[in-house]
This record gives C-alpha cells, structure tokens and sequence, in this order.
C-alpha cells in the first residue's frame, strides 16, 4: 500500500499533522519508534512497593495555550475532561529564599490529571500508529518515499507520496539530511538542543502544609531548574505523593551522566539540593527515578513559519517543537501549519 502521507515520530507535532490530513481526507501512518504517543508529553507509571501505581509527569509539566487555535484545541479538552487549569502562579527559589507567586499571569497553566500522555492519547484516537517501528533509512523512489525499519526483519517497509519527519532535528538530518537543499541544512543545523536530567521521587505521603504546585528556580548555581509537586496533578485522596525536579540544560550535559554512576552521583546532588529548597523531608523518597531527556529544550529561534518544507523535494516535511521555538502549543501549532500548507499545495491554494 502507498499512503498519501507518512510522519515519522507520534509526539505532538506528529499527531497534530496527522489529524489534519487524515480530517482532510488523506490515508496516514505514523511510524514511532516506541510504544507511547505524545514524545516528551509523557506520563511515567510508577510501581511502589506496597504495590501503588502512580502516575508521574517526568517530561513537558504544563502548558499554555496564546495561540486562537490551540485555544480551540485546549477548549475541546476541556469539555472531555482531558485537561484542566491547574495553577495561577508558581513558586520561585532565588537562591536564599522560597517565594510566592507573581500577583498576576498572562496566561493560565494547563496539567493533566490522569498525566500529560493524556493529549498524545486524544490525538492519536483514530489514526494509524504503528508502533515499535525505528526508522533505519529514508529513499525516495519514483516519487515515492520508502521507510525502512530495522525493528524487526518481519516489518514490512512504509510508502508515502509525502513524508512529514517530526524527530528532533539533530536525528531528522540524519534521516533526510540528503534530501534537504544546502541551504535547508543548514537551517536544521542551526536548531540544536538542551538535555534534562528529570528525577522522581515518591513519598509516603507529602507534608499536608505543602503550600507550592511548583518552583521555578532561578538560581545561576544551583543544579535545577524546576521542582513540581506532581500529586497536585492528580486530585485529592492519593495516599502517596510524588516530586519531579528538572536539572539545567548545563547540569544535565555534564560528562558525568554519560554513566549509570555518575547519574547516580547526579541524582544525589539534584535531591539534595531540592531538601535544601523545600525541607529535609525530601532526603528519604521510597522511589527513586531518572530519566535523561536528550533533546529537552530546543535553542534558537526556530523557523518563522514553524515548520520547514525541503527545496529539494516538495514532498518532505520536517515539524517539531524545535521549529516553533518549543512547547506543547508550539509543536502542536508546528504540525498544524505544515500539514495545512501541504494540503493547500495540493489544492493550489
């Protein structure tokens, strides 16, 4: 089979594109490497001893939404219950002192309660995922693009007449980078990324006084970045109740972490600098979990349109949060706009 269109990648841009062309009557299949849907909007299932499963954002936090179409998608999950406000203002560290947060906000933050791989799993409702599928080699062949896998020797290849590659950047050229013009190459080039180191640490139960949702760091020499009270996500009658902490893209690219040790280390020195912020309490989790985030942070500006079509061939896409200029809006917004403007091509619009 030959489909109209082929996404690389079931993040938010991914889905976002694919529900666009597949509402504008196009056959689409989305090939992703994993099992989940959402990329970094992504949801952790913990399994603590007594035998609890919590679930734990150890990925995007929270979003806003500024732009009037990703209002409309934010408003539709609303209405399903998919999402809800959950905070009006954060907490700050400036280093010596925990303080309140700014009187006023421009725009509301969004969670969700059942976990932030809730919006991955209500855009993908209805299309075509395939699962398990790495994408090993790109060709193109009498206007046909085929995709390889290296998953497993039974996997059949993917056909497309477009391809639409919302991988991070740095692995999109890997991919395509033959396929780009020069001056497209270096475009990507430009849109590099920070790491994350993200810990999570499960309690007993939290101090019933906890005051703060989250804790915006902004102290130069401290290791993080972020601190959230996760259970604040998730509703009243949790017995247990979980942290997240996210290092700086400067903590988290450090040598040390190219090893299990030095994670170790690392995890160490991030927990006990959130016990210095928050209460020695912190010191004695019943669960601890890391998880490094390679491509955490998109830098730079991105591209003005959002999206990237190749000179070279009018039929290759590239999307992503990292030409958005990051976010949960801005990779949904990202899929959106490319996947609109390959439509409109097609209709000479």
């Amino acid at each position: 089979m030959i489909y109209d269109a082929a996404i690389v990648g079931a993040g938010l841009s991914g889905l976002s594109a694919a529900r666009y062309l597949t509402a504008q009557g196009l056959d689409v299949v989305i090939v992703e490497k994993s099992q989940g849907v959402g990329g970094r909007a992504a949801t952790r299932r913990i399994h603590l001893p007594d035998g609890t499963v919590l679930p734990v954002d150890h990925g995007a936090q929270f979003f806003t939404a500024r732009d009037p179409l990703f209002q409309d998608q934010v408003s539709t999950w609303l209405s399903q219950g998919v999402c809800f406000e959950w905070a009006t203002g954060f907490h700050t560290w400036d280093g010596v002192s925990l303080n309140l947060p700014e009187p006023k906000w421009e725009a509301p933050r969004f969670a969700c309660h059942g976990g932030m791989s809730s919006l991955g799993k209500s855009l993908s409702e209805g299309l075509q995922v395939i699962r398990d599928f790495t994408v090993s080699s790109v060709s193109l062949n009498s206007g046909v693009w085929i995709l390889d896998s290296d998953s497993s020797a039974s996997m059949e290849p993917m056909r497309a007449r477009s391809l639409f590659c919302s991988a991070p950047a740095p692995q999109s050229l890997k991919l395509i980078g033959p396929y780009l013009s020069p001056a497209d190459h270096e475009l990507l080039k430009r849109i590099t990324f920070g790491s994350c180191l993200a810990l999570m640490a499960s309690f007993e139960r939290l101090p019933v006084d906890l005051a703060w949702k989250g804790i915006q760091v902004r102290d130069t020499h401290s290791p993080l970045s972020w601190i959230a009270c996760d259970s604040s996500r998730r509703g009243e009658g949790e017995r247990h109740g979980s942290l997240v902490m996210h290092a700086t893209p400067e903590f988290s690219s450090r040598e040390i972490l190219s090893t299990p040790e030095g994670k170790e280390t690392a995890a160490a020195e991030m927990l006990r600098e959130t016990a210095r912020i928050v209460g020695k309490w912190v010191g004695s989790p019943i669960s601890l979990i890391k998880h490094l985030w390679r491509y955490a942070i998109p830098l730079g500006e991105g591209v003005s349109e959002g999206f990237l079509r190749s000179e070279s061939h009018p039929s290759l896409y590239v999307i992503g949060d990292g030409l958005q200029r990051g976010r949960v809006e801005g990779a949904w917004l990202s899929g959106l706009r490319g996947a609109r403007h390959h439509v409109n091509r097609q209709r000479g619009i």
